[in-house]
């Protein structure tokens, strides 16, 4: 079995060198192994490519670069399942870094699958003078699936952190590529990862959150401000991602029901009851979640005019 690990990177020439680093430590712990590492670089204007070439160059493990033009995270994970030539796939982000033990602890229980799991692991605070968010740090394993435990209040959003993802090809052979409207760079700025999930939970596959595939992640937010805005996208991507399924799969969209409520509780007693730490509400999440099945609908029927037209 070949393994690839994919990464994504765009202006990251300070960070990439230590998320390639990790990669090649938790490869070597679980050598002997058949594995590569893909790295996109998805229009950068700084050194990252040259610098990822020189890293490869005393790489003991396979490493492609490829160049995505084209601005997203979509776009760029596309590009490398195209040219990717594992059959286990790893998705992380150019500042994270694989725990030492990632990927023996990736293949117990990928030996462990009966069928194709799409699976991700805690994302720890590499450096604790950043804001503490973007990370899951849940000790209980979690497993969804449609067909034994249907998902009703419960929000798939969130179970799994792109940053650390991992699923068998044959679930993306059956799924296909990611949604290129989402993703950061794109202009619904966020929600690739969770709109895949909903696609492989709505497809019949099981999602699986273990605690023990760990990654760092080094995301230097520090100031309130950089915090909104990463959660201002969180928001609109998740209202995109509505918009998108709520006629397939209503229920999937109930959690906004719960934030409106809160919402209102907000609105009664004065207070954030949201993230308080960075400025977010309930109230923020509910408008910019609007804002982004607004925006989802606009781009939708530009997309069918344009199909229409051609």
């Amino acid at each position: 079995m070949k393994l690839s690990v994919i990464v994504s990177t765009r202006n990251r020439a300070h960070a990439i060198t230590g998320c390639l680093d990790s990669i090649a430590a938790s490869l070597a712990k679980a050598a002997p192994l058949d594995a590569e590492i893909v790295v996109v670089d998805n229009g950068s204007q700084d050194a990252t490519s040259r610098i990822v070439e020189q890293w490869a160059t005393g790489s003991t493990f396979p490493v492609r670069l490829l160049v995505e033009p084209r601005a997203g995270l979509s776009f760029a994970r596309n590009r490398a399942l195209r040219t990717a030539q594992g059959e286990l796939l790893v998705f992380t982000d150019d500042d994270c870094r694989l725990s030492e033990e990632y990927v023996n602890d990736l293949l117990v229980h990928d030996a462990a699958d009966t069928e194709p799991v799409l699976r991700g692991g805690r994302v720890e605070l590499g450096d604790h003078t950043d804001l503490p968010i973007t990370i899951k740090t849940t000790t209980t394993r979690e497993r969804l699936n449609r067909r034994t435990n249907p998902v009703t209040n419960d929000c798939i959003v969130g179970q799994i952190n792109g940053c650390n993802m991992t699923m068998r090809r044959a679930l993306v052979d059956k799924l296909g590529p990611f949604d290129e409207r989402f993703g950061a760079g794109s202009s619904l700025e966020s929600s690739e990862d969770s709109d895949y999930l909903f696609r492989a939970y709505l497809a019949g596959f099981t999602l699986e959150y273990v605690p023990d595939m760990t990654v760092f992640h080094y995301h230097g937010r520090k100031q309130k401000p950089v915090g909104y805005k990463l959660y201002r996208a969180y928001s609109i991507g998740t209202g995109a991602m509505y918009a998108k399924y709520l006629f397939k799969q209503p229920k999937l969209c109930l959690p906004f029901y719960w934030d409106i409520k809160k919402s209102i509780k907000e609105i009664v007693s004065g207070r954030n009851l949201f993230y308080p730490i960075i400025g977010f509400s309930f109230k923020h999440k509910v408008a910019y979640t609007v804002l982004g099945a607004m925006k989802y609908l606009l781009i939708s029927q530009r997309t069918r005019q344009t199909d229409n037209a051609s």
